[in-house]
Parts: C-alpha cells; structure tokens; sequence
C-alpha cells in the first residue's frame, strides 16, 4: 500500500497509533498543532516542526527568497499561538539545497526569518544544510515557552459551545492565485500568502478569555474544524453568512472568476486561529481579539455547513491534503 492510497490523515492516524499517548513529562503528543512537554521547573514547554518543500508550498517564480524564510518561520510560530500563546522561542532550520543556489538568496532567506523572528519573539539558534538532488526544501523546528500552566488543545470542544475565527478566510488562497497569475505581490491577498501573521497575542488573549480548544487554519476552514471535531468527539455547524471575508478577497475573487466563500472553506494557509469557546465568553473574545462567530459545536460528528435560511449546503472536497491528488 503506497502513501498515496490512503491520504495523509489515515498515515498520520497509523503513525498516531505507533508513537502512542502523552504521559509523564509530555503533556500533549501527537494530535495538535504542538507537542507539550512540563520542564523541571514545572512549566510547559511547546515543540513544533513543519517542512516546506518548492512544487508543493512554495513556487520561487513568485516567492522571493525574502518572503521564503519569514513564511517558513512564520507557519511554525502559528502552531504555538494555537496552543495559547507563549514567551519566547527557539528555531533551528535544515536545508535542503541544490547546488546551483546562489549565496545571495540562501542570505536573503534568512533576513525573511529574522524579520519574522524579531516581530514575534523568535531566535534562530542554528541547524542544517544538506545538498538537495532536486527541490529545495526548508525544515524548521520550533521550541516555545508557554505561559502559566494551561494550553489550549483540538480535544476539549463542547457541545452548546460557539465557534470563532480570527481574522479574515480565504485571502491567502486567492492571493496565491493572483501571484501565480502574474499578479502583483503587493495586492494585500498575496501578502497575507506570502508574509503570513502568527496570531500570537490572540491566542494568548483567547486562553485568558476562556477558549477551550484551538487549532491554526493551514489546511482549509472545513478540515481543521473537522479535526477539532475528531478530537474532541464533537459536530460543527458553520453558517455560511457569518464566514469573515475581507472586503479585497471579495474584489479579488471577483476578478479572478472565482469565489471566495470556497477560497475561505478549502483554501487554508490562512493562519487564523479557529477557537470554542462557552456562549459567555464569546461575546468578550470577539469583541477583543477580534474575532467572528461563525458556528456552534454539536452533539454528532462531522461539519454541517448552512446558508441564511439554515438549510444545509452540500460541499465537496474539505481541504488540502499530502498525496491526496496524486
């Protein structure tokens, strides 16, 4: 049986099965956006990795080796903003190079992660470079220090709570689209691709509110909502109306031919955090981090989208998924 006959998420519940549950010092293990591991000192510390590889994240026709490194950084930083926020982080980068890359752009790379780790509390503390016979491809491995002794995890959604977004959906899809058309990069769709936004301080601020589980949007609204409910054992109902749109996805999409209410439900790559959260706390949390009310969990499983009417809309496919094309 090849990679490709099952998908990603069926070899990653195969290897989920091998590796085991948390216990003893690890915390949370495979499952979330991050490992959790509690330190000597009593204190939770958080462990990331995600590998970008040319052909399938990124395409250097239109992404500047600039915007490489601080997107690398980045997507690794959303995954600990989704456990709850933390202090300061640590990163190391393996490298898979070709040959023929020049000096210059491998240095440029590493601006972009500078940046990205000056704005967001990062240090890049070393790593790895290995020749690549073919695409280039960047690793990056992140340790974070959370705050206080509470995290937030996909598991612990409850039935009657809400459902809230941050941010806008589907902008860096659409953005990706325009950059691939020849678009120009400064369109704020392609930023949000290609400089993408950690929400560090919200997911801090919806712990504090009293979020009760979190995940970052990387594969698509529709199936990172559904692994909260796999988790946590839950239903969804997500109203098509109250998805966030920004007023240029909208003009966007419309010059594109497209739409981008399926740009913000399939897309993913947006890094927004997707929170539950009690109907009393949510009021305060989209007020403050903001964010927007987009659904309720439920008793059942699986996500229901609706339209205004709250009539059920049939959608196809859920997001992306590794091998799930091939």
């Amino acid at each position: 049986m090849r990679a490709s006959d099952i998908g990603e998420f069926n070899l990653i519940d195969i290897l989920r099965r091998l590796l085991g549950k948390g216990g003893g010092d690890l915390v949370c293990g495979a499952g979330d956006d991050a490992a959790l591991f509690r330190g000597r000192d009593g204190g939770l510390w958080a462990y990331t990795t995600d590998a970008m590889v040319e052909g399938v994240h990124f395409d250097l026709s239109y992404t500047s080796w600039h915007s490489l490194g601080y997107r690398a950084l980045a997507v690794n930083l959303s995954d600990l903003a989704s456990m709850g926020g933390y202090g300061t982080s640590y990163a190391l980068v393996a490298l898979g190079l070709r040959g023929d890359v020049e000096v210059e752009a491998v240095e440029e790379m590493y601006r972009g992660m500078l940046e990205c780790g000056e704005a967001f509390s990062c240090r890049v503390a070393g790593g790895d470079i290995v020749r690549s016979p073919g695409g280039l491809f960047v690793s990056v491995s992140l340790v974070g220090a959370l705050e206080g002794d509470r995290y937030l995890a996909r598991g612990n959604a409850r039935p009657g709570e809400l459902i809230l977004a941050t941010g806008f959906l589907g902008d860096s899809r659409l953005g990706m689209l325009w950059l691939a058309g020849g678009g120009d990069a400064a369109h704020p769709c392609a930023l949000r691709h290609l400089y993408p936004r950690p929400r560090r301080e919200e997911g801090r601020l919806a712990l504090q509110l009293g979020a009760t589980a979190a995940i970052d949007v990387s594969d698509g609204l529709l199936r990172d909502l559904g692994h909260i409910c796999e988790e946590s054992g839950v239903g969804a109902e997500i109203h098509l109306d109250d998805i966030p749109v920004s007023r240029e996805a909208r003009e966007l999409a419309a010059a594109l031919g497209t739409d981008p209410l399926q740009a913000a439900l399939h897309g993913g790559e947006d890094y927004e955090l997707l929170l539950t959260a009690a109907e009393d706390a949510s009021e305060e949390m989209a007020e403050r981090l903001p964010a927007s009310v987009i659904g309720k969990v439920t008793e059942g499983s699986g996500v229901t989208v609706l339209d205004r009417e709250g009539k059920r809309v049939e959608v196809s496919r859920s997001g992306y998924e590794h091998f799930g094309e091939e």
